[in-house]
């Protein structure tokens, strides 16, 4: 299924591919983040504490898995010291959920 015109923060295929072209299985995970990113995003808004590094670290993963790439690897750049604070963290999550949400609504 092509994903063409949907945006570029989430690879849509990549979790077709991942996912064996299960729609409803995509569905399934696409929806169980969006879910997820409200509780991880108001952590990140509380600022550092130890679940916020847990947080992050569970952030790089689940947006890995995806196909929401950069956000990972700007999560693995928090983690890695190249990145001070959660603010371009905040505003990916934000559009990936934006981008995830339109993909389950159509």
């Amino acid at each position: 299924m092509s994903t063409e015109g949907l945006g570029r923060r989430v690879d849509f295929d990549f979790l077709d591919r991942l996912a064996a072209g299960d729609q409803t299985l995509m569905r399934e995970v696409l929806g169980i983040f969006v879910a997820e990113s409200r509780r991880w995003r108001q952590v990140l808004e509380r600022g550092f504490s130890p679940e916020f590094s847990d947080t992050v670290h569970t952030l790089k993963g689940a947006g890995r898995a995806v196909g929401a790439h950069f956000l990972g690897d700007l999560c693995e750049d928090w983690e890695m010291g190249a990145l001070e604070d959660a603010e371009t963290i905040i505003t990916e999550l934000d559009l990936v959920e934006i981008e995830i949400q339109a993909w389950l609504d159509r």
